[in-house]
């Protein structure tokens, strides 16, 4: 307890006019987020009613599905790991390694899809 047998508010220090504005920011954040998953859920959905074997435009399908996943990853990080208020270097110190590992992805996909290929020309497995 503090001198004036006040609770202790630590680091935090907000007032009510901030606190409002955290709570209006993460429930737009909420629903941002719910209605880029409702979309990507929508657009799979039709996707496989619509050709349920499979068809052209898959790989837009699935381009959309991975863009929208970046977009709400950044949007978490920005919103509830409070990284939109930080300075720009820092900033770049979470993001980078972020798009490395994306590009990891997109290579160890694509290098996999081609050893496929080729094992497949050569029929030996």
């Amino acid at each position: 307890m503090t001198p004036d047998n006040s609770i202790p508010e630590g680091h935090l220090h907000w007032n009510d006019a901030e606190y409002n504005d955290s709570r209006k920011d993460v429930w737009k954040t909420i629903i941002v987020l719910s209605i880029i998953t409702v979309v990507e859920v929508g657009i799979a959905m039709a996707y496989d009613h619509i050709y349920p074997h499979g068809g052209p435009g898959k790989v837009f399908v699935n381009l959309f599905m991975a863009v929208a996943s970046v977009f709400k990853v950044f949007y978490i990080m920005g919103t509830f790991m409070h990284l939109k208020h930080e300075t720009k270097g820092f900033l770049m110190t979470v993001f980078f390694p972020f798009m490395f590992l994306i590009w990891a992805i997109i290579a160890f996909t694509l290098e996999g899809s081609s050893w496929q290929h080729m094992r497949s020309l050569l029929n030996l497995f």
